[in-house]
């Protein structure tokens, strides 16, 4: 590969990995109503067959690091998307909600593994003054694989086909795998296990600046470093910034307005084609919030859209609440929740992603990234699978009230231990007990 053509495809193929977890992650969303009406599913299990992908998840992201660390960061989106392409034909084939949460839960295992190592190559590949753009476009790929969830469920859902709905996504994960053959490795990882010269190959294909022929000894430090290592050379203050932005996020009830859309609006007197088609403008609106934040992340930096991002989701929540409770019957919320979603997708969402590949030390980076990640989800999860019951217990209203709470203490908290990362050169990144991490 030459030219534009060269540098384009290793970003636009990866990141296509974002649009596999956004639809993985989002198709749920129309199937759930359709499958509910076909089995009878308590509430319980509704949320087991939304969250059973995230626990998948959670579960594959602790090991990601050690295995991109290893084999380097193509093979392991590699191998993910061929466990992808599995999980979604067990999941569009399966007789009854058994088999369907399994599929789901082999997605998962497949999403976690991708979540970590695409926004990691996308980090490694970029040049400093373009890495929050870059790193976002998966973000971005993310919203507009909910985006299409949403569209096919518009279309499918007058007939009943949740199997369809979930059979699509094989076709964005066959791309996937075709495309990372015509790829170049990380230069960063070729340079961290010695292949200095494949690394010079790789960065000249990508248009980054050239390897030296003798890398300094920082840069030639090993990327494969154990979990114990890792935690020492990152530093106390590093992980639990990571691992407490990744729940966090979570906790904003940001996720369960996404994979339950329809339902929320279903239950607010929207009726299922309303619901659906409300989904869809939710979505809209996410991808335009992302590629917004494409062009203001390099630019704003990681800590005021955050910080801003957090607000105005605390304030969104409130308001749906106080819809609820004035007796809304669904085009409020609509709006709304358009807005909560929004303000996640300008904010936490994508810097989070972003923010977790700049702070940790190279040698670092394969397992803090992958514990980060595998934080996120197992929150991801926790708070998908209670949804439902929550909504139960405190009604609709009830549950955003709680989750405009949490997420204006996680504004304070942010605003106090939050540093800016924006500009920052990966190698420049030391380890603790060279250069604590200021806030």
């Amino acid at each position: 590969m030459t030219g534009v053509v060269g540098r384009v495809l290793p970003v636009l193929v990866p990141a296509t990995g974002g649009l596999l977890f956004g639809y993985g992650t989002g198709g749920i969303a129309g199937v759930l109503p359709l499958v509910d009406e076909r089995y009878g599913l308590s509430a319980w299990v509704q949320g087991l067959v939304v969250s059973a992908a995230l626990l998948g998840a959670a579960l594959t992201a602790p090991t990601s690091g050690r295995l991109a660390d290893r084999f380097g960061r193509r093979p392991v989106i590699t191998a993910a998307t061929s466990v992808f392409i599995v999980g979604t034909a067990v999941s569009a084939l399966a007789g009854g909600p058994t088999v369907l949460i399994l599929g789901r839960f082999l997605v998962g295992l497949a999403l976690g593994a991708i979540s970590f190592a695409v926004p990691l190559y996308l980090a490694e590949i970029s040049p400093p003054a373009r890495r929050g753009a870059l790193v976002t476009l998966n973000q971005l790929m993310i919203t507009i694989g909910l985006l299409l969830a949403y569209l096919v469920s518009y279309a499918l859902q007058s007939g009943g086909a949740w199997r369809l709905m979930l059979a699509v996504g094989l076709v964005p994960a066959v791309a996937l795998l075709g495309g990372m053959a015509a790829v170049p490795e990380s230069p960063s990882w070729l340079v961290g296990v010695g292949r200095v010269g494949r690394a010079r190959a790789a960065a000249a294909a990508l248009g980054l600046p050239p390897v030296a022929q003798h890398p300094s000894a920082s840069a030639r430090q090993g990327t494969g470093i154990g979990l114990r290592a890792a935690l020492a050379a990152a530093g106390p203050r590093r992980l639990a910034l990571g691992l407490g932005i990744a729940v966090l996020v979570h906790l904003t009830g940001l996720n369960t307005a996404i994979y339950y859309a329809p339902t929320i609006l279903s239950s607010s007197g929207l009726t299922r084609s309303g619901s659906v088609l409300g989904s869809v403008l939710v979505g809209a609106c996410n991808v335009a919030a992302t590629a917004v934040t494409i062009a203001l992340l390099d630019r704003s930096g990681r800590r005021p859209l955050m910080l801003g991002g957090l607000a105005a989701m605390a304030a969104a929540a409130a308001a749906i609440a106080a819809a609820q409770l004035l007796g809304d019957h669904g085009g409020v919320t609509a709006l709304l929740l358009c807005v909560f979603i929004v303000a996640g997708g300008v904010g936490p969402a994508p810097v989070f992603w972003v923010f977790v590949s700049e702070i940790y030390p190279r040698r670092a980076r394969g397992a803090l990234m992958s514990l980060a990640t595998a934080a996120h989800w197992a929150a991801d999860f926790v708070v998908a699978s209670t949804f439902l019951p929550l909504v139960r217990a405190l009604s609709l209203g009830g549950a955003f009230a709680v989750y405009s709470g949490v997420t204006l203490a996680a504004a304070l908290l942010l605003f106090r231990w939050m540093p800016e990362t924006k500009g920052i050169h990966l190698d420049d990144v030391q380890d603790a007990q060279a250069q604590p991490v200021r806030v």
